[in-house]
């Protein structure tokens, strides 16, 4: 599994510049946190940012000090909570099931599109998986056991999911796990969970910052906080019809998302079978997505992101059902598996023609696809290994090809380097020491490239700016409309350009 995972998380990391506007508020954030040394207190683009919980400026703040400020950097965290996210079901569903389903589930999860977007992705989101997957596996194996340790372990995960992301890290799991125990009459076992010790827990990781944040900055922190509340739930800034997630699970899922009707259909045949009722931990998967739906469906805001929360109860679903299927659905499998093979040559004879082999074949990166290919093989064969299925296991080797061979040769947008190539082209030049800017919103690129805050500015803040400045610069991708400023263009590379603004 590591050896698809590791590739698969890796492999081209270090070479996408940080253009998304949610890797680069994390990237930037970080990095200041880094030079200005201050951990509590999050500034973006030397503005204060308290909109977000900051556990993931935190983890990649720490990966800075271990790494060094890089796009790399940035990202590993999302690819260490990747890995954990895979362990952590490969564990669970080892001990609940099989290693079958185990290793099925692990592997849907990781080379999914979602998952191999997000695990390798410097954003919030994989750390939100992660702990949200963390506290149901404990609400679960508390109901099956009543340990102590899954109690507070479960309450600890709640709080640092919502310090990672907010009030979802809380809901799902409390909601996944209530509504289960109602289903299986357990409701009682329920209240052992909300033990004082257990309740300390949660209001210290999750409000403890918050907490300090306003006591020492009230006035500051409540605008931020409500603005955040408002734009998630009331006004909503990604706004989209109700049936937005159901229209694109094919293609957030891609390929397993093929087999979700087919396993919709086999646990729904088999919930009361005489001879094969579903397990435990299906139904409470079965649970688990039916919240995610629900929760998501009906809040304002939905953004392909926010997707990635229905993807560990699919990855149980759709593990499980490869696992146990038989007869027309086995079939139905192999065809899928068959149809990815037929993908794989057709992306790589595709990707020859449209860049040539000189392109395609390029050392060391000509290594990465025999290695992905034959590596999985060679260990399983080499160790003996009955898990993962061979079939299953190709069709997890062939997603992850897609992925990164459509990424790297098809479908990659040189545009994108573009922030990159102009900041540092231009942010060594004496005269834009302390006259650079860039338009608002602003971009967290232009400030993490130019390793050092790039305050945004609107129009009427650069005319102020021009009484006792003779010149600034701005960065930004269409010219500034200024009435009596003479703004010419110094520098261009793609979208962006570089402005010079004079009276």
């Amino acid at each position: 599994m590591l050896s698809i995972l590791l590739i698969g998380f890796l492999f081209g990391s270090a070479e996408r510049a940080i253009d998304k506007i949610q890797e680069a508020r994390i990237a930037e954030t970080s990095r200041e946190m880094v030079v200005e040394e201050d951990w509590l207190v999050p500034h973006y683009n030397g503005e204060l940012r308290l909109q977000k919980p900051p556990l993931t400026y935190w983890t990649t703040t720490l990966s800075y000090k271990v790494f060094g400020v890089s796009e790399q950097a940035a990202r590993v965290p999302s690819l260490l909570f990747g890995l954990l996210s895979a362990l952590l079901f490969l564990v669970w569903l080892k001990g609940a099931l099989n290693i079958d389903v185990a290793i099925n589930t692990a592997l849907v999860m990781a080379t999914s599109f979602l998952g191999m977007r997000y695990f390798r992705s410097a954003e919030a989101d994989a750390t939100l998986l992660f702990f949200i997957s963390l506290a149901c596996f404990a609400g679960f194996q508390w109901l099956q056991s009543a340990n102590k340790k899954m109690a507070y372990l479960f309450m600890l995960s709640i709080g640092l999911a919502f310090m990672t992301k907010g009030p979802a890290g809380i809901a799902i799991p409390v909601l996944t796990l209530f509504a289960y125990a109602f289903s299986t009459q357990q409701l009682k076992s329920v209240k052992g969970l909300f033990s004082p010790l257990g309740i300390c827990i949660f209001v210290i990781s999750a409000f403890a910052w918050y907490a300090w944040i306003l006591f020492t900055m009230p006035d500051i922190s409540q605008q931020f906080f409500s603005k955040q509340v408002d734009e998630t739930f009331i006004s909503g800034t990604h706004q989209q019809p109700v049936y937005w997630y159901l229209a694109h699970a094919i293609e957030f899922f891609a390929p397993w998302s093929l087999l979700l009707i087919p396993a919709g259909i086999w646990c729904y045949q088999h919930r009361k079978h005489a001879n094969h009722s579903l397990p435990k931990i299906v139904h409470y998967s079965l649970i688990w997505l039916l919240v995610v739906f629900v929760l998501l469906t009906f809040t304002v805001n939905k953004q392909t992101q926010y997707a990635l929360l229905f993807l560990p109860p699919i990855a149980i679903l759709v593990g499980y059902y490869m696992h146990a299927a038989h007869g027309k659905f086995y079939q139905f499998n192999w065809v899928l598996f068959w149809l990815l093979l037929i993908a794989v040559i057709v992306l790589f004879v595709f990707g020859i023609r449209k860049h040539g082999l000189e392109t395609v074949f390029t050392f060391p990166k000509v290594l990465i696809w025999p290695l992905l290919f034959l590596g999985p093989f060679a260990i399983k064969k080499l160790l003996k290994l009955s898990a993962p299925n061979t079939p299953i296991l190709f069709a997890a080797i062939s997603a992850t090809f897609i992925y990164l061979f459509s990424e790297q040769y098809l479908t990659k947008d040189a545009e994108k380097e573009d922030i990159k190539l102009l900041v540092q082209s231009v942010v060594k030049r004496a005269e834009l020491k302390e006259a650079l800017y860039q338009s608002k919103p602003g971009d967290g690129a232009v400030s993490f490239y130019a390793q050092r805050p790039v305050r945004p500015l609107d129009a009427n803040q650069i005319q102020t700016l021009l009484a006792t400045q003779k010149t600034i610069w701005i960065i930004a991708k269409e010219k500034p409309i200024l009435i009596k400023e003479q703004v010419l263009q110094e520098k261009q590379i793609g979208r962006w350009g570089l402005w010079k603004i004079t009276q």
